[in-house]
């Protein structure tokens, strides 16, 4: 029997034989009534349907109910659940072994969990292993700290590991200043900013040239990763715009939050360290710089892009559980000199499993919303039109109350999408936020902790 590695990182869920990788799907799923789309369907579909659009079911992986349910998915599980088996579908693997390696931030109760959606799936589950762990085994560290760093959508997730004979994890943190949806939303608010300055044209004004814009971001990425400078050309099928952006523009767009991850890894390393970042973060504009100019006593390398998959199966033997009880492992050998002895690893203790997500009946598809007229600001409301709406600043809503600006806002797709300026303070069912937001009429969010918004409909006759 086959067996292969699901790398459960939601930037890319990826399944893996020791040779190659079969399939790459991002943690995304479009829930529209009885329409489900899962990975990179769901993600072409993003900015068009927002308020559809799950993608924090494998981070914040439960049985919660979602938002809004339907007769495919009621919970949190049930799309974790459909992803894996969207993530075989495309691919010839079939009665499969599975090895998990999974992000550092799973608690206990995600564990189990999983451990109990892969009983319901068409593979047999015979290992967990630490993602971060697994990554550094495969090309090993030098003795004392090491950190793997790795870009999830909504977070950056820092393992810091103790090195000598062997890879021992000894504490993992996250931060969502440095997630890759916020980094991807910042670079795509300059790139905007860019074709309505030169052209006069707003790629955000409509759905459908906003997702061109995110689907176009990775290779004017490339590009300009190739050539530090390039002319960015956005087709909306009736036009065709062009727009100069040099590289160095989007690293100081995104500096204060590099500054923070690198304040963070600064924490943790110490009197130094080796500083392993993945192959998705060393692929953003500067990061790798900015990180190895701020951490001089660090040694920054770039991670393999299958790393984690080459790790895991370099160690298959400590990692694969025939016949018992998963364990959760989080030490590894390391790779050491030719003849340098290692220690013999004590038994990873098991995890205990999770009942699986029981099936759920079907749902109606929730009524269309209503479409806001105006932001009701404190007591004060505003109206919404075809032009953005700024909140703050001296050219914005609010200016005595609000000096510095907080935020645009800008109607879509029956509600309205708010953009933060990066550090405002805007407060969504009692957490920070710190990306894109989407409200329906009546939803309710607080700007510097202490002035209320609510998109609201004023009716013109009564």
């Amino acid at each position: 029997m086959a067996t292969y590695v699901i790398e459960l990182n939601d930037a890319g869920v990826r399944l893996a034989t020791a040779e190659r990788c079969l399939a790459d799907s991002p943690g995304y799923a479009l829930l529209q009534g009885d329409r489900l789309l899962l990975g990179e369907r769901a993600r072409s579909e993003a900015r068009l349907h927002p308020r559809h659009i799950q993608s924090q079911f494998w981070s914040r992986l439960s049985t919660d109910a979602l938002p809004q349910p339907g007769p495919r998915a009621r919970t949190v599980a049930d799309l974790a659940y459909a992803h894996l088996l969207d993530l075989f579908s495309d691919t010839d693997a079939a009665d499969a072994d599975v090895v998990f390696a999974v992000p550092g931030q799973f608690d206990r109760n995600q564990l189990a969990l999983l451990l109990g959606i892969a009983r319901e799936c068409p593979f047999r589950a015979v290992g967990l292993v630490d993602m971060g762990v697994a990554a550094v085994a495969a090309s090993g560290a030098g003795r004392g700290t090491a950190l793997h760093v790795d870009g999830q959508l909504h977070r950056t997730v820092i393992t810091r590991i103790n090195v000598d004979d062997e890879l021992v994890r000894d504490r993992v943190d996250d931060t969502a200043a440095t997630g890759l949806i916020g980094l991807q939303d910042a670079m795509v608010g300059l790139i905007a900013d860019a074709f309505i300055r030169e052209t006069r044209f707003d790629p955000l004004h409509e759905a459908g040239t906003e997702q061109r814009l995110y689907d176009s971001l990775g290779t004017w990425l490339e590009q300009l990763a190739l050539a530090g400078e390039a002319l960015l050309e956005l087709d909306t099928g009736r036009n065709s715009y062009r727009v100069s952006m040099h590289q160095d523009r989007l690293v100081e767009r995104l500096r204060p939050r590099y500054e923070q991850l690198a304040e963070r890894l600064r924490t943790h390393a110490g009197n130094g360290a080796e500083i392993h970042l993945s192959a998705r973060l060393a692929e953003l504009p500067g990061l790798q710089a900015s990180l190895e100019a701020r951490l001089g006593d660090c040694e920054v390398i770039r991670a393999a892009d299958d790393a984690v998959q080459q790790g895991t199966f370099a160690h298959l033997d400590r990692i694969r559980r025939d016949g018992e009880r998963l364990a959760f492992v989080t030490r590894l050998p390391n790779v050491l000199p030719a003849g340098q002895e290692t220690k013999v690893e004590a038994p990873a203790k098991a995890e205990g499993p999770a009942a699986a997500p029981e099936p759920r009946a079907p749902e109606p598809e929730p009524p269309a919303p209503l479409r806001p007229t105006h932001v009701l600001l404190g007591h004060e409301a505003w109206p919404l039109g075809p032009e953005p709406l700024t909140i703050g600043g001296s050219d914005g809503c609010l200016p005595a109350e609000l000096p510095q600006r907080v935020c645009t806002i800008r109607l879509q797709d029956g509600g309205i999408r708010i953009d933060p300026e990066y550090g405002a303070s805007i407060t969504h069912q009692g957490e920070e936020a710190e990306r894109t937001l989407y409200l329906a009429v009546g939803e309710e969010i607080l700007l510097d902790k202490r002035i209320a918004l609510t998109p609201i409909v004023v009716r013109s006759e009564i």
